[in-house]
């Protein structure tokens, strides 16, 4: 199982494999399928997952978690930084930064600045390191699932964190074509065939940061994404922040503390909250939230039920429902001729149910399993798509989610603009666009809109090959660039095809030294030809002459293919930089140390605690005279254990077991054992003698 399907989340995140022609989702070393988004920087070996989690409000100047929507960076991003417990810095329209970053205190308490892409480096290494331990070989091939919004800077972003761990063959793929792959492929035997009008499935996802909306069209041999949209204002912690507001508002009027000036205290209500609205999702009922010690050594006790949540996340609904709304007006589709499947741990709030069903004029569905659908469509399509799977007849389409546009400069250095993709088209798809230029910048299509061009900008093509002109040209040359639009949303072109009409060379005419080759085959054909001629009437073929004249040289087309060179987009970093490779190596290697000197202490401290109890228990073991001397060691060791061990190495650990064990094997008495020899069963066997009756 080296093919791996990888669904990541703002809360969380999911790792999915192929085991046995069948998709597993994989577990993790705490034996959940879930692992927290989180990474702490506070101590060697850094946290990852799920002790990262806990760290949240305990160490919360060290930890980065819910740090998803940082990797995108031409967006508003609201209050949902917030979550992020660390100090962030998301990318500044007005400036020229091109990452956000965030500063965490590393395991000296010294401030640090990491980019996001190094904080998504260490957080996939640790999701390979799951994916290693569960399959027990290692990921070759991963399929990524992204937001179908990201823009395609946004994506080269991810494609750096892979480069930076060491995972340079991670692919992306659409969230929404991940699901409508895994809802095709799982339930294919209730599906139509493909010859066959397909059947429509809306898939509505609520997340932790955001909502997507997808309809997909699909049948047993494949699934195409028709349309999505989204909302980055509903999610799960936007409702958990309406709750935690309630909350501070309750304990500024009952103990006349505000809450939100206390960044631990903030954290510890966004807890509760998310408790609470858990709470409140699954019963009418009242939910007593409390947290003990909040902040200044008060006590913090407030009730809600679903009334008073659902009142005062009604803004957050009304939003959703305005999404619902948009999308059909878009879609141009009855509700009623569509399946509804809602997918997402939002999802489970029984407002947003009631939303869906409400403007779709039906039940809402969860026939998938609304955590790990994602992460089986994922790992479904890493796996047909892999030249290590056997070729299947499944076909997976996407579509455009945004206007592609090539921008040129004219004679006259203007501007000039083309539309490549439009919005709605299906791939992977290719273009061919026609340019009087040799090179173009491709760009989204609200690139104008924005303060930072750069990060709307995909890709600079532009020509890779000697273009020598041509004599024979008899018009200036057009370019016609070949532009591939692939299923991971990335845009590409190899190869450009200069056209040019030109008139044909004149035919060399036939040299003295190729008459003298010819030599008396040559000979007999001109006597030929002499003899036909003088043959003809003059008159007649003086006529034919002028009724054929010979006419000029017709032009013709010509098409020479040339190599394209395309870079990244101007939003990244054209190459990685080594120094972000070379601190994930270090900090890799410190960790890997780290968890062998915590393996070599834990084995001295688990053998010094087995002597010990055999001390205890059974002094008469021991050699009196080598008592004392045995005790002293023994209780060097006890210190030992206890002290600061930043200074310590392995070897230091290994020694001391050694030294112990060696002083143990010398006070101890050596009894010797005495084992029971085994029956001769062979002699066992041998039957009985028998006493024979004489004869008469």
């Amino acid at each position: 199982m080296s093919i791996v399907g990888i669904d990541l989340g703002c809360y969380s995140t999911y790792i999915a494999g192929i085991k046995d022609g069948t998709v597993e989702v994989l577990a993790n070393e705490y034996s959940l399928l879930a692992t927290p988004t989180a990474v702490a920087f506070n101590s060697i070996p850094r946290s990852i997952g799920v002790p990262a989690r806990q760290l949240v409000v305990s160490k919360f100047k060290s930890t980065v978690a819910f740090f998803k929507p940082l990797l995108r960076r031409d967006a508003d991003h609201g209050g949902i930084l917030d979550a992020i417990p660390c100090k962030c810095f998301p990318v500044n329209p007005l400036s020229k930064d091109l990452y956000a970053s965030v500063e965490v205190y590393n395991h000296q308490n010294e401030p640090v600045r990491l980019e996001v892409q190094q904080v998504l480096g260490a957080y996939l290494t640790k999701l390979f390191d799951i994916a290693r331990a569960s399959t027990g070989v290692i990921v070759e091939e991963c399929f990524l699932t992204v937001p179908y919004y990201y823009t395609i800077s946004d994506r080269q972003v991810i494609l750096e964190a892979a480069k930076i761990a060491g995972f340079p063959f991670i692919k992306l793929i659409n969230e929404t074509a991940a699901l409508a792959a895994s809802y095709a492929f799982f339930k294919k035997t209730s599906l139509p065939a493909s010859n066959e009008p397909p059947k429509k499935i809306v898939f509505v996802d609520v997340g932790y940061s955001q909502a997507q909306i997808s309809m997909a069209e699909v049948h047993k041999d494949g699934a195409r994404v028709v349309l999505a949209q989204h909302s980055t204002e509903v999610g799960g912690y936007y409702f958990d922040n309406v709750i935690r507001e309630y909350f501070a508002a309750v304990f500024m009027e009952t103990k006349k503390l505000n809450a939100k000036n206390n960044r631990k205290a903030w954290l510890r209500l966004a807890e509760e909250a998310e408790k609470a609205k858990k709470s409140t999702s699954a019963a009418y009922t009242k939910v007593i939230s409390q947290v003990e010690c909040l902040m200044e050594d008060t006590d913090f006790k407030a009730e809600i039920d679903r009334v008073k949540f659902e009142e005062l996340a009604a803004d957050i609904f009304s939003k959703f429902e305005k999404l619902i709304v948009n999308f059909l007006h878009e879609a141009q589709v009855n509700p009623v001729n569509v399946e509804v499947e809602l997918v997402g741990g939002s999802s489970r709030i029984p407002a947003i149910r009631a939303i869906v069903e409400r403007n779709f004029q039906q039940l809402a569905k969860t026939t998938m399993n609304q955590d790990e659908a994602v992460v089986r469509g994922s790992a479904l399509m890493a796996g047909l798509l892999s030249p290590r799977v056997r070729a299947s007849q499944f076909k997976l389409q996407d579509f455009v989610p945004e206007a592609v546009l090539a921008r040129y400069k004219s004679e006259k250095g203007e501007f000039k603009y083309a539309t490549i993709f439009k919005r709605g088209d299906s791939v992977p798809s290719r273009r061919h666009a026609t340019f009087p230029v040799t090179e173009v910048d491709l760009f989204y299509s609200n690139f104008a809109n924005s303060h930072r061009q750069d990060l709307l900008h995909i890709s600079n093509v532009v020509l890779n090959s000697k273009n020598e002109p041509n004599p024979h040209a008899i018009e200036v040359p057009r370019y016609r660039f070949t532009f591939s639009y692939e299923l991971d949303q990335l845009i590409y072109c190899n190869t450009i095809t200069r056209v040019e009409k030109e008139l044909p060379p004149p035919e060399p005419e036939p040299t003295p030294a190729d008459n003298k080759d010819g030599n008396e085959g040559g000979k007999d054909e001109k006597k030929e030809e002499n003899a036909q001629n003088s043959n003809s009437n003059p008159q007649e073929q003086k006529d034919a002459q002028q009724q054929n004249p010979p006419g000029p040289p017709q032009p013709r087309d010509r098409e020479t293919r040339m190599n394209a060179f395309s870079s990244l987009s101007s939003g990244v970093d054209q190459v990685v930089k080594q120094i972000y490779i070379d601190a994930e190596r270090k900090m890799r290697h410190d960790d890997e140390q780290a968890n062998i000197k915590a393996e070599a202490k834990n084995s001295l401290e688990s053998y010094f605690y087995e002597i010990r109890d055999k001390m205890e228990m059974n002094p008469g073991l021991f050699i009196p005279e080598k008592m004392e001397s045995f005790q002293s060691l023994m209780n060097n060791i006890d210190e030992f254990l206890y002290e600061d061990d930043s200074e310590l190495s392995v070897d230091d650990y290994s020694k001391k077991h050694a030294d112990l064990q060696e002083a143990y094997n010398a006070s101890v008495i050596h009894q010797v054992k005495i084992e029971e020899v085994p029956a001769n069963t062979e002699a066992m066997d041998v039957d009985p003698p028998r006493v024979e009756e004489p004869a008469k």
